[in-house]
């Protein structure tokens, strides 16, 4: 995790207007850029300004305080918590769902990510971000035996016999002598 560099009154200077919309646009400017630690310092002082006013608190400052305290801080718990409650707050923005898969990628559970980015992708399939992160991510096969659970014992064997059974296969390329394995003359 790093330490903090910035120093927060150099950072908060920029914010010349004394809008909470203002710095609250800062935060999120800082977070997209990937400046998670600007972003934090920006976004922790909208937080603050708001106070006990939690009706003030907007769905995308939770989400990206979220996103910049697990990608700055490395606390993920947390940052999911702050996720989630802006998603609540605005459940059809699919910047949100990418950020708590970015959080959740984080925190390296991939079950929790994938299934923030299809809920993402269920509102806007063309999402960019939530396109390439799934894409990353990579697709996984099938169960062999689709109606049981991948964790089943049974699943968990076949595919592994699966997977060195592919593996076995020799691939038939180009200078390739023969189009598969070789079997003694009798």
């Amino acid at each position: 995790m790093p330490t903090d560099t910035l120093s927060s009154a150099d950072v908060l200077s920029e914010w010349r207007s004394g809008s909470l919309e203002d710095l609250v646009e800062l935060g999120i400017s800082a977070a997209k850029a990937n400046e998670y630690e600007r972003g934090l310092i920006f976004l922790a002082e909208a937080y603050r300004h708001v106070g006990r006013e939690q009706h003030r608190l907007s769905g995308p400052l939770l989400s990206f305080y979220g996103l910049c305290l697990a990608l700055h801080r490395g606390r993920i718990k947390e940052a999911a918590e702050f996720c989630w409650l802006g998603v609540e707050k605005d459940h059809y923005n699919p910047d949100l769902y990418y950020n708590m898969a970015r959080v959740w990628t984080a925190g390296r559970s991939r079950r929790k990510a994938v299934d923030a980015l299809e809920k993402g992708l269920a509102l806007d399939p063309r999402h960019a971000g939530l396109k390439r992160l799934m894409a990353e991510m990579g697709t996984r096969k099938l169960p062999v035996i689709p109606f049981l659970h991948r964790d089943n014992p049974l699943n968990v064997s076949l595919g592994k016999m699966r997977r060195k059974i592919r593996d076995q296969k020799p691939s038939a390329g180009p200078g390739s002598a023969s189009s598969g394995p070789t079997r003694p003359a009798r």
